[in-house]
């Protein structure tokens, strides 16, 4: 599976409507990814889209997600780098299927507004006339 750069920093993403710390917490994104992963492996649309409820196009995303990634049993881990405050470069490492062959994806994950948020999959959501590209350079 091809990894996924997605650098959109107004997003889908989520929370599932509980109050939460104004500050974040690394364990909160833990089950955050987990609840992602989840909803992946169980093919639950509705429930993705909940889980990005942060941008009125969560439900579009989520859609977009359980295309590419549903259903494919991901046992999963991953790594996280912060540049920048309230920002997370998330790698997501793990096998799918009963192949198990290989996935790997790169996520942009935002602390906004006392939720996590998730930049959208390249092409789901309209990127702004000035915002940074998605693609690599070359």
């Amino acid at each position: 599976m091809a990894v996924l750069c997605a650098v959109l920093l107004t997003a889908c993403g989520g929370g599932d409507g509980s109050d939460r710390a104004k500050s974040p917490d690394l364990a909160d994104q833990d089950r955050f990814l987990r609840d992602y992963v989840q909803f992946l492996n169980a093919s639950d649309q509705e429930g993705l889209g909940r889980l990005l409820d942060a941008h009125p196009q969560g439900s579009r995303d989520a859609r977009a997600r359980i295309k590419a990634y549903g259903g494919q049993d991901w046992d999963v881990r991953w790594i996280r780098t912060s540049e920048f405050a309230g920002v997370w470069t998330v790698n997501v490492t793990g096998t799918a299927r009963a192949e198990r062959k290989p996935v790997r994806v790169t996520e942009t994950i935002t602390w906004e507004d006392a939720h996590w948020v998730m930049a959208p999959l390249p092409g789901v959501v309209p990127t702004p006339s000035n915002a940074a590209g998605t693609e690599p350079p070359g």
